[in-house]
């Protein structure tokens, strides 16, 4: 009997809900436990930061006035498709920002190593928000340096366009997590000279056309 009743008292305490942590209990914890995150806290605040992000996104491109896709009836654009570059959901340039998530999730574990998958997921889509939010700036447009006869001429993307560049730089960032670094360096070097020989354009060349050189 008395087994029983103990038995049902240690059920009891053990569906318990635990008591709120207060500044005074978070005080009197060891540094580990202080710093371990209330389960799935991060996570609900990542995904509420990637949800916020893409809606700015597409509020601002729709504000610039860029078009939803190419009406093409296309989702991927061929380097002899130079035309529908930046409007259909996927080009030659989503292996760079394929690349881009890669490297930014390695520089951020770098500085980060505490952080779990979802706040990094949502460092490397919110980076890639803000870049395709600058980069589809008139400024910047005119900054690229494009010759009006260029095929290649960039126009700002359309927002089919910008999703799969952010959905590239997600994939590349999750594909990155278990490469070692020296790794993933040797592919963005790789990836970026084969876009450069097979399009005539990367992250290189547009930088050195935006510095005039």
């Amino acid at each position: 009997m008395a087994t029983g009743s103990l038995t049902v008292a240690t059920m009891k305490d053990e569906n318990r809900s635990a008591p709120p942590l207060t500044p005074e209990r978070s005080a009197s914890l060891p540094p580990v436990a202080r710093v371990l995150p209330r389960p799935f806290g991060r996570g609900k605040q990542a995904a509420t930061l990637i949800v916020l992000a893409l809606a700015a996104k597409l509020v601002l491109l729709a504000m610039v006035g860029r078009p939803l896709g190419c009406d093409c009836g296309q989702i991927w654009a061929m380097p002899g498709e130079a035309r529908l570059n930046s409007r259909t959901l996927l080009d030659p340039y989503s292996l760079l920002h394929l690349v881009f998530g890669a490297v930014l999730m390695k520089l951020v574990r770098w500085q980060r190593p505490d952080w779990p998958l979802w706040t990094l997921l949502a460092a490397a889509i919110v980076s890639s928000t803000v870049w395709e939010v600058v980069e589809n700036l008139p400024v910047t447009i005119a900054m690229f340096g494009y010759s009006p006869n260029d095929p290649l001429a960039y126009g700002g993307d359309s927002i089919l366009n910008s999703l799969g560049d952010t959905a590239a730089v997600a994939l590349g960032a999750v594909l990155a997590l278990p490469l070692a670094p020296p790794v993933v360096a040797g592919l963005a070097v790789a990836v970026e000279l084969a876009v450069s020989l097979w399009i005539g354009d990367g992250f290189a060349i547009t930088l050195s056309r935006a510095l005039g050189l």
